[in-house]
């Protein structure tokens, strides 16, 4: 009867440590399934699968770049620049409010006809540039991937009302963060 007890007793140690090793083995399984899933979704997707994705072809309409690749000018052929007369100074996001930015910015431009229609827009192209700017906070903008980030935006918003070419790159000729 004690050999029972004790045969009992070992054969459901064996099962819970079993059952233990099956529970330890998911968990792991899905830490690793979920950390997989998370990289894929915060990498994106690759410049190159974008540019290899066939476009469909049109009859005289210029065609405005993806905003990943259009904002990475050739620095050996620069296109035609449009310096904003007026440099910007905005009210940055923070609790106290007693942040600024002054920032004077150029805009590299797709062909020379589209200066024109800068000048014409220089309003709605200034009033979107505030507009962008001051919804920003300084741990936002502080870094180099946030300036890019923050050059993006901008040649992004300016493109969509612009139909002669296109803004290819923004430069910061001035920028104090205070």
């Amino acid at each position: 009867m004690a050999e029972e007890k004790e045969n009992t007793e070992q054969q459901t140690q064996n099962k819970s440590k079993a059952l233990l090793f099956i529970i330890i083995g998911a968990v792991i399984f899905m830490l690793i399934l979920g950390g997989i899933v998370a990289m894929l979704l915060l990498s994106g997707g690759s410049e190159e699968s974008i540019e290899s994705q066939p476009t469909p072809v049109t009859q005289n309409v210029q065609k405005k770049p993806q905003a990943s690749a259009s904002r990475h000018s050739d620095y050996m052929n620069v296109g035609p620049l449009y310096p904003i007369a007026q440099p910007f100074i905005v009210n940055l996001v923070t609790q106290s409010g007693r942040r600024y930015l002054k920032t004077s910015i150029t805009l590299e431009l797709s062909n020379q006809k589209l200066q024109n229609e800068i000048e014409a827009k220089s309003t709605i192209i200034q009033d979107t540039i505030i507009e962008i700017l001051s919804s920003k906070s300084i741990e936002e903008i502080a870094t180099t991937k946030g300036k890019d980030r923050l050059k993006d935006e901008i040649v992004n918003r300016i493109n969509n009302f612009l139909i002669d070419g296109y803004v290819k790159n923004v430069f910061f000729t001035d920028f104090v963060i205070q």
